[in-house]
């Protein structure tokens, strides 16, 4: 948690702790005030699952529409942004080789939630006996390359 913290501080974001219970989430990001809201009492890895979702928000500067809400693509982009800055590629591997295709059973061990699994496998490309994070055009661009059984 506290490499969360050390981020959004240096971001400029303010964090609070406060009942969110009345409008149904975990957290909100607040874009005029720079204010992320945190339900409490959460499990750790719901908690940090959530406040790297919302940090993710401000990076990407997304702001509502005019009724409250923001567009599936931001959401999407919103899990995969927070999944790249909480799982390590290495650990995932390790993950991976133990539970296969449980995705919970690998959320639960890299301590997130399973939605930020599945935003993380969504960037993967597997090529042949290859996975390749952050693949882009181009001859090796990407962010880690291991193989695979």
């Amino acid at each position: 948690m506290q490499k969360l913290y050390d981020y959004a501080t240096a971001r400029g974001v303010q964090i609070e702790y406060c009942d969110l219970r009345d409008l149904g989430r975990a957290g909100d990001y607040h874009r005029p005030t720079r204010t992320i809201r945190l339900q409490p009492g959460m499990l750790y890895r719901k908690e940090r699952s959530v406040l790297a979702h919302e940090l993710a928000h401000d990076y990407h500067g997304d702001e509502p529409d005019m009724f409250g809400a923001l567009p599936r693509r931001s959401e999407n982009r919103a899990d995969e942004w927070a999944a790249h800055f909480l799982i390590d590629p290495e650990e995932y591997r390790i993950a991976e080789e133990k539970f296969g295709t449980h995705t919970e059973w690998i959320a639960q061990d890299l301590g997130v939630l399973e939605r930020l699994v599945i935003a993380y496998e969504r960037t993967l490309h597997r090529i042949g006996d290859h996975v390749y994070i952050g693949a882009k055009l181009g001859a090796g661009n990407w962010s880690a390359k291991f193989e695979v059984a």
